[in-house]
């Protein structure tokens, strides 16, 4: 595997190519996270189609705090803010989890012995869930301008809410 991401302990999966992606994305997010005690707060511009995942990574007053690139062939992250320890295609692989066409998200996890759900309720909110068995592992819910990802493996999760562009 070229970007190994260990959803579970022992079920990993390779992050998908770009061309897996469900439309494009151009958008201005603010990015509130939470890990264990350590919460943050930053602006994320992501930018993704078939020729890959682009995040700029910005403080209140449009600072560089770092980036993500990711083309399929290549993945580089540098920043400030996250800790040099986090490895880049985690973020990736929740991006994807996210807004990647759901049959191509599932498609990998199901290699690794997981599953994928995605419910939509009837007021536009899509809900997406990484399942061990009966254990989520990850939930995300989308929904109009905003989404949150909550991993309850990894003790962490964080709010996207798109901003004005």
């Amino acid at each position: 595997m070229k970007y190994p991401v260990y959803v579970t302990n022992t079920n990993v999966i390779d992050l998908l190519p770009p061309q897996d992606i469900d439309g494009s994305l151009d958008m201005l997010n603010m990015l509130n996270g939470k890990f264990g005690d350590t919460s943050f707060y930053i602006q994320a511009y992501i930018q993704a189609d078939e020729n890959g995942l682009f995040m700029s990574l910005m403080n209140d007053f449009g600072t560089d705090m770092g980036s993500l690139s990711y083309t399929g062939d290549k993945l580089a992250f540098d920043s400030s803010v996250f800790p040099q320890s986090l490895k880049p295609q985690y973020i990736a692989a929740d991006i994807q989890f996210t807004y990647y066409n759901a049959d191509a998200v599932r498609s990998v996890l199901n290699q690794a012995g997981l599953d994928f759900d995605v419910a939509k309720n009837a007021d536009g909110t899509e809900v997406r869930k990484v399942m061990h068995g009966k254990k989520c592992i990850e939930e995300i819910t989308k929904s109009p301008g905003a989404v949150k990802i909550v991993n309850y493996l990894r003790g962490y999760e964080y709010n996207l809410t798109e901003g004005d562009q």
